[in-house]
C-alpha cells in the first residue's frame, strides 16, 4: 500500500466480506427482516409514491413521511453497509440488481422480484468465483454484476428489448 493510504481506508472502500463478525452478520439480519416487514406492510404506498407522487398526494398519502422512510432505509443499509462490506460493494449491491432488473422488466413487483433473486445469484456466484480463483470477495461479486449487466445488454440489443 502506498503512503496515505492505509489499512482503514482500505477496508472502507473495497471492505471484506468474509471478514464480517457474527455481530454484523446478526446485525444484516435483522435489518433484513425489518426492511421486508416494511416493504410488505407498506408496498401500496411506497409504490405509489415511487411512481406517481401527485397521485398519491392526492389520495391522502402523507408523501413526505414515505420519503423519509425511503430516505432513512437506504442510509441505514448504506451506512450499515458501508462498515461491513466496504463503499465498492454496497454500492454494487444497491445499484446493479436494480438496472439489471429494470432492463428486463416493466413491472414493479417484477422489478423487486428479479432485484431479490439477481441479488441472490451473483453474490453466490461471486463467493464461488472468488474461492475458485483467489480473489478478493467483494471484487469478484461485482465482477459477476458487471458481467451480468453486459449479457443482459447484450441480450437487449439482440433483441430489441
Amino acid at each position: 500500500m502506498t503512503s496515505g493510504f492505509g489499512a482503514d481506508a482500505y477496508n472502507y472502500m473495497f471492505g471484506s466480506i468474509l471478514a464480517m463478525k457474527k455481530t454484523d452478520v446478526i446485525l444484516s439480519c435483522v435489518l433484513s427482516i425489518l426492511l421486508v416487514v416494511i416493504y410488505v406492510t407498506f408496498y401500496n404506498r411506497l409504490f405509489l409514491i415511487s411512481f406517481d407522487e401527485k397521485f398519491a398526494k392526492a389520495s391522502g398519502i402523507n408523501v413526505t413521511f414515505y420519503q423519509f422512510l425511503i430516505a432513512l432505509i437506504t442510509g441505514l443499509v448504506v451506512v450499515l453497509g458501508m462498515r461491513m462490506m466496504g463503499t465498492l460493494l454496497i454500492s454494487s449491491l444497491i445499484v446493479f440488481p436494480a438496472i439489471i432488473s429494470r432492463k428486463l422488466t416493466n413491472s414493479f413487483k417484477g422489478l423487486v422480484s428479479l432485484s431479490v433473486i439477481t441479488s441472490i445469484i451473483c453474490f453466490l456466484l461471486g463467493i464461488l468465483v472468488s474461492f475458485y480463483l483467489s480473489l478478493p470477495a467483494g471484487a469478484a461479486i461485482v465482477l459477476v454484476y458487471i458481467i451480468l449487466l453486459v449479457i443482459v445488454n447484450l441480450i437487449g440489443k439482440i433483441f430489441r428489448i
